[in-house]
């Protein structure tokens, strides 16, 4: 079985490579039926916010592939709304 991309552990920082979207993994496991990882990710918008969310974050499911991990999540915060 060759799987397609990677298990990403909860807490790790993404961007969503179609839309430039940032958020964070809540939870990745390895679908069977796609031998392919997929992930839980509560996304923030287009920067991560610096503090306490303006708004409440919204959990999207995504094939782990489609992510870019974010080494500096400081280098895309936004200023507390």
């Amino acid at each position: 079985m060759t799987v397609i991309g990677n298990r990403l552990p909860a807490g790790t920082h993404v961007r969503l490579d179609s839309t430039g979207e940032c958020g964070v993994v809540v939870h990745c496991w390895l679908d069977p039926t796609l031998d392919a990882y997929d992930c839980y990710v509560a996304f923030f918008g287009e920067a991560f916010p610096e503090g306490k969310p303006g708004a409440i974050p919204y959990v999207l499911r995504y094939f782990s592939g489609s992510l870019t991990v974010i080494d500096d999540p400081a280098a895309t915060q936004r200023p507390p709304e």
